[in-house]
């Protein structure tokens, strides 16, 4: 008797277990990319979602027919929730958020107020922290319903470009972690990833996305914009970049210039009182390695190291104080938690004399910047191409 009722116990177990809430993969609609745009006549919210279709279902990676990968559809709301739900109302599938790659937020909403979009979601329990946002310069649904990259989903493509934007780093990367951490700080700013459509080039079929530069924020609005060649040098100083290539000038008598791959970038900041100033030093130090170099000198080895090493570095120092200076400057906005750092190590200065005054204090904090550059490269010992051409090649 024991043995038939274990034997119908484990039968009840088999035949009547299950996912309570399971959902077939054929009735999701999962949204590789979101934008979120004012709505029509500037009132309330249009949100625009690029959704991957299923393999067999009109497109898809790796499917053989001729439809597209991805729809997209738009739909407006009084609040991002209204706007979503909207979207069901023609939406053959129930929507699914857990596969999102990107949230564009649209530079006019960007500009009034993003708290919205930040408590939607981070709210939505199907959404991961972790997903990338920028800012688009224009339309946020313009962005999502763009074909780009070499992928059949664009979202997954606009997602790649944050994975491998340290190679060129001329933006910053932004997920929806850092971007929730820094907006409710009240010792540093956020500042956001920015997209902007890159001009078509000879040969290519239409026009991609990249990011390039970042959009700067004061509190819960967007200030303004910051260009690639500011953004790199304050990516450094957030410690987001450990590598990047710069093209150095003034190393020889012509206009010639020379990559340099710098690499193992560490940067240090910290803070000191002086007369009951703050200032804040700034500490870059990195390796070098001629990557391109194809001009004749008659500088020697010893030479030519120390002015790639001392040209390399007056260009890392020209970034980071160009950047600091649009930040500090014109914006005001502490995006490099300067307040934090003197909060920390000086607590009883901040506390007695300086926190109260910060926003004034510190557009005007002096800022020191010591940049050192350590050139390695075994192609010091070598003869550029040309000079080997021209001097008959190697010798055998």
């Amino acid at each position: 008797m024991k043995r038939l009722l274990t034997l119908f116990l484990i039968l009840n177990t088999v035949f009547l277990s299950g996912c309570w809430d399971m959902r077939e993969l054929n009735e999701l609609g999962m949204v590789m990319m979101v934008g979120v745009d004012k709505g029509p006549n500037n009132s309330g919210f249009l949100v625009t979602v690029q959704i991957a279709k299923g393999k067999g279902q009109g497109g898809g990676q790796g499917n053989t027919g001729s439809g597209e990968a991805t729809w997209v559809a738009s739909a407006d709301g009084s609040t991002i929730f209204e706007a979503v739900r909207n979207i069901a109302r023609f939406s053959s599938r129930r929507i699914m958020w857990a596969h999102n790659n990107v949230i564009v937020i649209g530079e006019d909403l960007a500009r009034e107020d993003i708290t919205p979009v930040i408590d939607f979601f981070t709210h939505n329990p199907e959404l991961r922290m972790k997903t990338w946002v920028g800012i688009a310069r224009g339309k946020a649904s313009e962005y999502v319903s763009v074909k780009t990259g070499m992928e059949d989903i664009p979202g997954i493509a606009v997602a790649e470009l944050f994975r491998y934007n340290q190679l060129p780093s001329i933006s910053t990367q932004t997920d929806m972690l850092r971007l929730y951490s820094d907006f409710l700080s009240d010792s540093i700013q956020p500042i956001v990833s920015a997209f902007r459509k890159r001009e078509k080039m000879p040969g290519e079929g239409r026009s991609q996305v990249e990011l390039s530069g970042g959009a700067v924020f004061k509190g819960t609005r967007m200030l303004g914009w910051l260009t690639p060649e500011e953004i790199r040098g304050i990516s450094w100083v957030r410690g987001e970049t450990k590598s990047t290539v710069l093209s150095v000038s003034n190393i020889s008598d012509n206009d010639k210039k020379v990559a340099v791959e710098i690499r193992n970038i560490k940067v240090k900041t910290n803070s000191e009182i002086i007369n009951g100033s703050p200032i804040i030093n700034i500490d870059f130090k990195a390796e070098g390695h001629i990557a391109e170099e194809d001009f004749i000198s008659n500088m020697s080895i010893s030479e030519m190291k120390s002015k790639v090493e001392k040209e390399t570095e007056r260009q890392v120092k020209r970034y980071i104080t160009q950047g600091i200076d649009r930040v500090q400057k014109e914006y005001k906005s502490d995006v490099l938690g300067f307040g934090r750092r003197v909060h920390i190590e000086h607590k009883y200065e901040w506390d007695r004399s300086i926190k109260s005054k910060w926003e004034d204090i510190y557009p005007n904090t002096e800022v020191k910047v010591n940049v050192h550059i350590d050139l390695r490269s075994s192609i010091l010992y070598q003869q550029p191409i040309k000079q080997e051409k021209q001097s008959g090649g190697l010798s055998e």
